[in-house]
């Protein structure tokens, strides 16, 4: 047995987020999924399938021609479309309702972890999305009578529509549409033309909830619609205000997929400096990295640790203290911090999530971790040997570093071969991983 099997099954029983406080915004949605058939590819391939279009999605055969590229590379995209086609793929298919949005997501399993109800920036819940939310530890904060309130989801309901976001699940194996075999679980995210709303009365509380808040972590940011420029001065005012009620305060970004390139280069040169920490997948540090160098690349190209390494040291440079890149198989940690086992422990545990969550399909509970049995994946412990030489710990893991370090850190994560859900599985991931090392003094 290696260290990191050992690692593992201690892992599994430990719950290092317990008494997290955390505050979350600024989405939460509907997630309407649906697990793509081979019918499904039969019906698209009587439609002619397009070169993936450069702009705004509008009909089914751009449709189709984003889903294939998805399927071709195995690869995780999230789209806005045309609003007349995003109604058309809503009654086009069945699909079954999930809680969704990456402030919803992550506030709902650290809160499950913590024992501690989350607080999340309400963005127009419905009944709907109320139900959905029913039976979770979260509040919402409001502004009543010149005083500070917390109330459950519930309560907050209106007739204003929640955003709905299209998931279409695809599986390794799967046939694609212009001819064949999809490489790896993944899917495709088709979102409505619209905007997040920044509760005003958020802003006005921020200041009393952030006094108690050990981690607050923000994103929503690709949903801010076309003024986003004065929207992102609002969310650095957010995060001013939370490190100026609580400097102990770790605040967080979480990135998703974006298409729109000068919206990435604003949150890469005005957000980025402002967060202690950042969390993506590989998709979205190339399209990061890539507004920062102006060097356009695409993400089927063969993007090595090299070049990770690589992307990961241009987004140090802008002052980020922690960056956290969650791919399939290994978990890679960049910048400080203050005793490297316990942030090697906390990526170990993020992983553990992640498999749970996988295994479930849906977000996790922590007795869920301790009926898992995980095995570090042959991929992720080649990742490790191979930066043997440039991380901050040993590549076995028989021991590790106590003390505090600035460079890299590589766990080797468990792959589970047929995954119960993909979406949301980075959100569960990066905002636990973040949790644990707050919680345990790492950052």
């Amino acid at each position: 047995m290696n260290g990191w099997q050992e690692l593992y099954e201690e892992i599994v029983v430990a719950n290092p987020l317990r008494g997290c406080r955390v505050i979350t915004a600024y989405n939460e949605v509907i997630d309407l999924v649906h697990k793509l058939r081979n019918d499904d590819i039969q019906r698209l391939r009587l439609r002619k399938t397009t070169r993936l279009s450069k702009s705004l999605p509008r009909n089914l055969e751009d449709f189709a021609a984003a889903l294939d590229f998805s399927l071709r590379n195995g690869v995780a995209r999230e789209l806005h479309v045309d609003n007349r086609l995003f109604k058309c793929l809503e009654s086009d298919y069945d699909f079954i309702h999930r809680i969704g949005g990456q402030a919803a997501i992550i506030g709902i399993v650290i809160s499950r972890f913590s024992g501690h109800p989350a607080i999340i920036h309400p963005d127009r819940i419905d009944n709907l999305l109320s139900a959905l939310l029913e039976n979770e530890n979260l509040l919402l904060p409001i502004f009543s009578r010149k005083k500070v309130r917390l109330i459950a989801p519930s309560q907050i309901a209106s007739r204003t529509r929640s955003e709905r976001h299209l998931i279409f699940e695809f599986a390794k194996g799967q046939n694609t549409i212009a001819g064949g075999v999809c490489p790896r679980h993944n899917r495709l995210i088709i979102d409505p033309i619209s905007a997040i709303k920044i509760d005003s009365s958020f802003e006005k509380i921020l200041p009393t909830i952030a006094q108690t808040c050990d981690v607050f972590v923000v994103s929503g940011l690709d949903h801010m619609g076309k003024d986003y420029e004065s929207v992102f001065k609002r969310v650095a005012s957010h995060v001013q205000v939370v490190k100026e009620s609580n400097p102990r305060t770790i605040v967080h970004l979480e990135i998703t997929s974006m298409t729109d390139k000068k919206k990435m280069y604003a949150i890469a040169t005005k957000i980025l400096p402002l967060f202690d920490s950042v969390g993506f997948n590989e998709a979205e540090l190339v399209s990061l990295s890539s507004v920062m160098k102006n060097n356009p690349q695409h993400i089927d190209r063969d993007f090595t640790l090299d070049d990770q390494f690589e992307a990961i040291e241009v987004l140090l440079k802008v002052g980020i203290k922690r960056i956290h890149l969650h791919t399939l198989g290994y978990h890679l940690r960049a910048g400080r911090t203050t005793n490297i086992e316990s942030s090697v422990r906390a990526l170990a545990f993020s992983a553990a999530v992640g498999c749970a969550a996988a295994v479930r399909g849906m977000i996790p509970f922590p007795e869920d971790l301790r009926k898992l049995s995980l095995t570090p994946s042959q991929k992720g412990l080649r990742a490790v040997k191979a930066l043997t030489d440039r991380l901050l710990h040993r590549s076995d893991a028989l021991e590790f570093p106590r003390n505090p370090g600035n460079g890299f850190i590589c766990v080797p994560a468990p792959i589970i071969k047929e995954p119960q859900l993909t979406v949301g599985l980075g959100d569960c991931i990066s905002g636990t991983c973040v949790a644990a090392e707050k919680m345990s003094g790492a950052i």
